[in-house]
């Protein structure tokens, strides 16, 4: 082969796992869907999310009662620690992240949580040493102009439970971020643990976390009725074991940025289950905020930097024990 087409074969590598991390961010969109139709708790909804995922991940994917399948799947202890504290993160965000659903709805509460994008963004530039470019911070611009779009209008009619569901997303945000960095930092350094492994880890830690805060928050841990159990099941299946092992598996091969401006798909989408499930009515300054933000994801997904994790790499006669 020759440099050239090596050149070229090494820029279009990417490709596969920018489609993953799209094919993510779509399917997690449906997300604050589940929570508002759920009648549960906020808190006890989050834990159900978490707990459901795990008993999946470890029956359908993990399948204990066949011999060695699951010898790799305890990390080494540095690994279990950043899985623990992205657990910690996820299990914060969640929870303010659901009661931030129900006070300002499922597009708004969405979008402003996925301000981590200027988490991760801030992150990887100025810490992490990712080359950020004038396209990335131009499209973050841009995104930022559309977001405030979207939540400027009648917030000074806004009651004060709309105003704390907007603090409670936004320092959901902070909480995000911090989810995606620990991660991708245990995926780098995961080994022979398949990914399928970390995501079980993490869907328990954030299940026994979230399932002690619950009793303190005076909710009914139990769904009450069969349709709570189904959504609740379909949450968990979904948007966290199907969604996030799609993205698990491209986030450690995307910078920070590029991964956040993926991410922020995930709002926009919200915005159409908003107004397709609950009827939620937009006005023109709030599709001129869309547009923008759309403009600045695509702006900011056209530079094309290193991948900040890169996925272990591993030799040609080894298998990993997971599922593909």
């Amino acid at each position: 082969m020759s440099a050239s087409s090596q050149t070229a074969s090494s820029h279009a590598a990417p490709r596969g796992p920018l489609l993953q991390m799209l094919l993510g961010a779509s399917v997690i969109s449906s997300s604050a869907v589940f929570v508002k139709w759920v009648d549960i708790g906020p808190a006890a909804s989050a834990f159900w999310r978490m707990a459901l995922a795990a008993i999946i991940l470890l029956f359908v994917l993990g399948q204990p009662w066949r011999r060695g399948r699951l010898r790799h799947w305890r990390p080494e202890g540095r690994v279990l620690a950043l899985v623990m504290l992205s657990a910690a993160f996820l299990a914060l965000d969640l929870w303010l992240w659901h009661r931030s659903i129900l006070y300002v709805g499922v597009g708004l509460s969405t979008l402003l949580a996925n301000f981590q994008v200027f988490v991760l963004a801030g992150v990887g530039a100025l810490w992490l040493g990712e080359r950020a470019g004038w396209k990335l911070w131009l499209g973050l611009s841009m995104a930022l102009i559309g977001l405030a779009l979207l939540l400027a209008p009648g917030w000074e009619h806004m009651d004060s439970r709309f105003r704390i569901g907007v603090a409670f997303a936004l320092a959901a945000a902070v909480l995000y971020g911090g989810f995606l960095l620990a991660f991708r930092a245990a995926q780098a350094r995961r080994g022979q643990t398949p990914n399928e492994a970390l995501q079980w880890w993490l869907c328990l830690g954030a299940a026994v976390m979230l399932g002690a805060i619950v009793p303190f928050g005076g909710e009914n841990l139990w769904p009450a009725s069969a349709h709570d159990w189904l959504i609740l099941t379909a949450y968990a299946a979904i948007a966290q074991v199907l969604g996030w092992l799609v993205i698990g598996r491209a986030m450690p091969k995307l910078p920070a940025g590029i991964v956040g401006l993926c991410l922020l798909l995930q709002p926009l989408l919200a915005y159409v289950w908003d107004v397709l499930l609950f009827h939620k009515q937009m006005g023109g300054i709030e599709l001129l905020g869309i547009g923008l933000s759309l403009a600045g994801i695509f702006l900011g997904l056209a530079r094309g930097d290193q991948p900040l994790f890169k996925a272990p790499e591993r030799k040609a006669d080894e298998t990993e024990d997971t599922s593909a």
